[in-house]
């Protein structure tokens, strides 16, 4: 378990690496075009929120190879954040989405090329939770024993089975159950989930509710984001028709808040908000000031005096 103490009023993920590594690291983001099960090709279908890139950055669409992604990555790291050190993380579509013994060989040949640029501290790989074989979990437990930060980052998005359904998400609760039962059981593999405030037809508390049962089923870490609308989407069509409309930023504020609270206090706060910005972003506008985000999160917590883990208690939230 990690623990770590901060000013934060929630356990950072930034300052959390710090400790653990005595500088600065930070993700290099890495689009192999794994494609997903869900999807008919890379450029349609799937989830109603996920457009052509996969919720990724379009490295694979636009032809630029591993180790480019890489070199561009640490070039990057060196000349806004003055580090070398990095995560890797396989983040486009659903990363096992392609045969084990290709992404073993992918991910190995990543290590090597970042040998050339900089440090790797360590890998994170996205996946769908009715994607995560065995295989694969094995590779992770190797990984974590060469002493490399590992992390498997779940796309979850809610623990509610009707937004699940909204969201065509393609697979069920019982389908989440099932990885983290079995992921559970291997060493030195930390869990990422990711969540979706805002999706129709959910209870109000439902984004807490959704971090806390899955704290309570020992993931390590979390990510929330509010469902936006990105161009090209099945979503943007029911925005543009009016059939949905996304959160305001305070609403998304105080359900952050909310979940913060009922979210486990040992539980890593990897994000807080969504990164995106026109003309692949359609709306909401205030998803592209993450900065601004963020500070009405800290001033309301504040506000509030609240913390991390408030209405946890001996590993139950009140509901």
């Amino acid at each position: 378990m990690i623990t770590q103490k901060n000013s934060y009023r929630y356990l950072k993920w930034s300052s959390v690496l710090r400790e653990r590594w005595g500088k600065r690291v930070q993700k290099i983001t890495i689009d192999i075009g794994a494609g997903c099960p869900h999807r008919e090709s890379l450029t349609s279908g799937g989830c109603i929120f996920c457009d052509s890139l996969g919720s990724g950055n379009g490295a694979h669409l636009a032809g630029v190879g591993l180790e480019k992604q890489i070199q561009r990555g640490y070039e990057r790291l060196k000349k806004k954040y003055k580090t070398d050190s990095a995560i890797l993380y396989f983040q486009s579509y659903s990363t096992t989405n392609i045969e084990t013994r290709e992404l073993v060989k992918i991910i190995e040949r990543a290590l090597e090329f970042s040998n050339n640029h900089g440090t790797a501290a360590g890998i994170a790989i996205g996946a769908r939770p009715d994607q995560v074989p065995d295989e694969i979990l094995e590779y992770l437990e190797d990984l974590a024993a060469r002493d490399l930060e590992t992390w498997l980052e779940l796309g979850v998005q809610t623990t509610d089975p009707s937004g699940l359904k909204w969201l065509n998400r393609g697979h069920g609760l019982s389908e989440v159950e099932d990885s983290l039962q079995r992921i559970r059981k291997r060493k030195g593999i930390s869990l990422c989930a990711h969540l979706i405030a805002g999706i129709p037809g959910e209870k109000r508390r439902q984004l807490g509710l959704s971090s806390k049962w899955l704290s309570e089923h020992g993931i390590d870490g979390v990510k929330f984001h509010p469902l936006h609308v990105l161009s090209g989407t099945p979503l943007e069509q029911l925005y543009r028709s009016g059939a949905f409309s996304p959160l305001s930023m305070e609403e998304y504020v105080a359900t952050v808040v909310e979940a913060l609270q009922m979210t486990g206090p040992a539980v890593v706060i990897q994000r807080l908000t969504a990164d995106a910005s026109p003309p692949r972003l359609v709306a909401p506008a205030w998803v592209r000031d993450k900065t601004s985000v963020l500070k009405a999160i800290d001033e309301k917590l504040i506000q509030l005096d609240a913390r991390q883990g408030d209405e946890w208690d001996n590993g139950t939230a009140r509901t």
